[in-house]
């Protein structure tokens, strides 16, 4: 199938050589295009040569000479990400309540997205062809749920059926040089404990080219009518997950436990060097330390944002990080020789309380549960909107403004930088 192209950005190389959205794009230096991936990888040479379909359907060729600091130009089509096929007992999808934003029901399952923006994969819905373009392409490194390496396990606990090794494919693609993040989720009575010792310790052997392996915290909702029962990871079951990991702390792959455990266990969250280059950050995982570290080198500047609107703040924060931002507000109003913030802990009410993230936090909760007094600016953190700004249940930042009647400051969730709204 060609690639059909959305849009050429004026002035760009693709423009220069007469390319126009609505064209499709048939092939580059002789290769075919499937995607987006297939544009970016054959299109890296000096030299392109480009055949086309215009929009009129004439076949047409062109050359393109690449230039230092001129882009392409060109974006494809939008791509269609491949959904995943399995039903897993702990899916957090299925625990969704209808009217969310339409994209957070998407179970994708793409080999592509896991490289591309790295999303978490399963591997199960892979054809001979995908296998054979991943050694390629070099598509690497991948991102994979793994939960077990005990394939029996594996298909319970992600719910399906066919006869599937997932260690002998990983194995497979370690041998033609594909690396891999993991992420293991801990569900209490199926893979916790010798299962979990288990699974490190092949995942960790050496045949394999792990990067790291995250463990994390099963999630649970309010919502789990008709689905498989499942117990949350209480104090003791989080202490056990942690002694396992820290069997692993000298393997040449990094195995990391969520900030999540650590709260759960009552344990402090490790130090920096934990976290080496923090490789599990999308998964949560050194959120909290970083922020720390991060508001350790911005504390000044962050203290002369606050002073110079002689305002005072509260800031709204989750179960999970209340105790990191009590330690930031204490730290500033010592600094600043005032009581100028003062924390406040919500709950998730939403999707129950077993759910203490901030990413996890709706406008509902924000909203119904803030305790704000008439002089108090909100100070709220950024991973409660998504990229366009929006909430989980669809409010926009000066949506949320106008319900709170008053000033927003947003602060980057790893403390980086911050914004009024």
């Amino acid at each position: 199938m060609p690639l059909s192209i959305l849009s050429v950005s004026p002035r760009s190389l693709a423009a220069r050589a007469g390319l126009k959205a609505g064209d499709q794009l048939l092939a580059i230096n002789g290769m075919p295009l499937r995607d987006f991936f297939d544009l970016e990888f054959y299109a890296s040479e000096y030299r392109l040569e480009i055949d086309y379909l215009s929009s009129s359907g004439d076949r047409k060729h062109t050359t393109i000479l690449r230039e230092t600091a001129k882009t392409l130009g060109i974006e494809p089509e939008p791509y269609q990400c491949r959904n995943c096929t399995n039903h897993c007992l702990f899916c957090f999808i299925d625990q969704l309540p209808p009217g969310l934003r339409s994209s957070l029901y998407q179970k994708d399952d793409d080999y592509l997205y896991s490289y591309a923006f790295g999303n978490y994969i399963t591997l199960n819905n892979l054809t001979p062809n995908d296998r054979k373009r991943i050694i390629e392409q070099h598509i690497s490194p991948l991102y994979v749920s793994v939960h077990t390496t005990s394939n029996n396990l594996r298909a319970k606990l992600m719910g399906y059926q066919k006869d599937f090794d997932i260690l002998r494919l990983l194995r497979y693609f370690s041998k033609h040089g594909i690396e891999f993040h993991f992420q293991i989720v801990c569900v209490p009575r199926y893979n916790c404990g010798e299962e979990l010792l288990s699974s490190l310790t092949d995942l960790t052997s050496g045949d394999i080219n792990t990067l790291s392996i995250g463990v994390v915290p099963v999630g649970l909702t309010r919502f789990r009518q008709q689905l498989t029962l499942l117990k949350p990871c209480d104090r003791q079951q989080a202490k056990d997950i942690l002694r396992i990991t820290e069997q692993f702390k000298h393997s040449d792959a990094i195995v990391q436990a969520a900030d999540e455990l650590f709260i759960k266990a009552g344990e402090p969250i490790p130090e920096l060097a934990y976290y080496g280059s923090f490789p599990q950050l999308e998964n949560g995982i050194g959120m909290l330390r970083l922020v720390l570290a991060n508001f350790k080198r911005k504390k000044r500047s962050f203290a002369k944002e606050l002073q110079k609107y002689r305002q005072r703040y509260l800031m709204l924060t989750s179960t999970a990080a209340f105790p990191t931002v009590s330690e930031i507000a204490a730290t500033l109003n010592q600094s600043c020789g005032e009581a100028l913030l003062r924390v406040q802990m919500l709950s998730n009410r939403f999707f129950g309380e077993q759910i203490t993230v901030s990413g996890l936090l709706t406008a509902g909760d924000v909203i119904s549960q803030c305790q704000a007094d008439v002089d108090e600016c909100i100070i709220l953190p950024s991973n409660i909107f998504n990229h366009d700004g929006f909430t989980l249940d669809d409010y926009s930042q000066t949506e949320l403004k106008t319900a709170l009647q008053r000033e927003l400051l947003i602060v980057e969730q790893t403390f980086e930088d911050w914004e009024w709204v």
